[in-house]
This record gives C-alpha cells, structure tokens and sequence, in this order.
C-alpha cells in the first residue's frame, strides 16, 4: 500500500480492504472459516475482531465536533504520517501488546443476534456495514479538520482524525493478512 495521506487516500484504501476481504470470506468454506491455528484465531474470529474495533472508531468519528473538542481537546500537534503510526503499533506489539489484554476487542466479546444462522454470512455483511458506517462518518470532516480533532485509542493514547484513520487501515490490512494466511495454512493441512 503506498502511504495514504488525504481523506479520498484513505477512504480508497478502505474500500481496497473491505472488498479484498469480504471476497476472501466469501469464497471460503465455513469450516476453514471457523478454523482456529495453535496460536491464531480462526478467520471468524479476526473477522469479529476487526468489526468491533470499527464501531467504536465510526462512532468517534459521528461526534459533533464541538463534543470531541469539549471532550478531548485538540490535537497538540501534526497528524504523524501513516507510517510513524504504523512504527508506534508494532512497536507496542513487540513489546507484548495483544488485543486479548482487552476484553471489548476479543472475539468472544462478539454476541450475535438472536436467529442467525448463518454467521459467516452475517459477519461478512456486518463487516461491510462496519465499514461503510466509517466511511459515511468521514464525509462531513475536512483535512484541516482530520488534523485538528482527537479520539483516544485503547493503546496509542490520543490520535489525530487522520491518525486513527491510518491506524485503522494498518489494523485492518494486518488482520487480512492474518484471514489470508489462515487460509494458506488450511490448504496445507
């Protein structure tokens, strides 16, 4: 991926991921899907994992911005890049950071609705609407303004718009590539 910057950046690269990886959930059989590694989640399991870090950042992103102002402050500084965020994450990772150390990001933290019953193609519509509810959630924020106002992330500390932004492409492109390699490891099975 080269390095997104702007808004129309970012959202392209969203939509990148979110087709890629709805096509590689569809195009597996459910057991591979629900197949867990040694020390890996199954695909379902990453695919839950990513929606509910999502909804919580498409919410973010639905405040007011004088509520993210009276609640967060601005930003004290200039947006990183996308890859100062990217070294700051996996610098947390090497350092042990596991999203199993929160409880509201873990897949067995996912409920489903009562009467499905075929969760992989609910999770795959959920994973669509998740993304489509963030990148409906960009539409009235600019690129001054992406740099201006702050959320709080659960292991970075206070990110620009744009930061959580590229947080969130890094996240869910390293998550895809988990479901890609479940898949590759299955085929050798």
């Amino acid at each position: 991926m080269n390095a997104p910057y702007s808004k129309e950046d970012v959202i392209a690269h969203l939509r990148e991921i979110q087709q890629g990886l709805r096509a590689d959930i569809d195009a597996m059989p459910n057991a591979e899907f629900e197949r867990e590694g040694e020390t890996t989640w199954s695909p379902s399991g990453y695919v839950k994992h990513l929606i509910l870090s999502l909804k919580p950042t498409a919410k973010g992103f639905n405040f007011p911005p004088e509520q993210l102002e009276s609640t967060f402050g601005f930003a004290p500084a200039p947006s990183r890049t996308y890859q100062e965020v990217v070294v700051a994450y996996e610098s947390l990772i090497e350092q042990g950071l596991r999203a199993e150390l929160s409880d509201r990001l873990i897949p067995v933290a996912y409920r489903f609705p009562e009467g499905v019953t075929d969760e992989q193609a609910y999770l795959a519509d959920t994973w669509d609407e998740s993304n489509d509810r963030l990148i409906a959630a960009l539409d009235p924020w600019d690129e001054a303004a992406l740099d201006r106002y702050q959320l709080p992330h659960p292991a970075l500390g206070m990110l620009t718009l744009r930061e959580m932004l590229f947080f969130t492409l890094h996240h869910n492109t390293r998550h895809w590539q988990d479901v890609q390699q479940s898949a590759t490891l299955s085929d050798r099975a």
